[in-house]
């Protein structure tokens, strides 16, 4: 859990006082957190999103062997022309697990986390879903 020191505004994982100036630490939630500057909210937003997206990227980490051995096995059970297919794309696959899931963590933790408020939510999905099903070779229309 975030704290702050409300003589500093700086901000700490937990304790009871604070390193820098020896304020006594305020949960962020508490009734007293209220008279805190808006800089400060973006900034423990920006602490949480921080978290958050590194809970995304240890999922990711986890998952790209379980899909790399998935796709092993099941080429194990195939006949042999597909079970050496499925052996050799295996590793590719368990990476581009691994790659899709760590890009897409840091994408929302700009957008959602550091762009909060800023950013006008249907039109950028609009926006991605018109990126996304143009043709490939397709000029951007800005």
């Amino acid at each position: 859990m975030i704290k702050i020191c409300p003589d500093c505004h700086s901000t700490w994982a937990g304790g009871q006082r604070c390193e820098d100036c020896g304020g006594v630490l305020r949960d962020p939630f508490g009734a007293e957190a209220k008279e805190l500057p808006p800089s400060m909210w973006g900034y423990i937003r920006l602490q949480y999103g921080a978290r958050r997206g590194m809970l995304v990227r240890v999922m990711a980490i986890l998952l790209a062997p379980v899909t790399f051995g998935a796709t092993l096995r099941s080429g194990a059970g195939c006949e042999r022309p597909w079970s050496i297919v499925l052996g050799v794309v295996a590793f590719p696959v368990g990476f581009l697990t691994w790659w899709s899931i760590h890009w897409l963590a840091g994408r929302a933790v700009r957008i959602w986390v550091l762009r909060k408020g800023q950013v006008n939510k249907r039109r950028l999905v609009r926006a991605l879903a018109r990126r996304a099903l143009r043709p490939l070779g397709a000029p951007d229309r800005r």
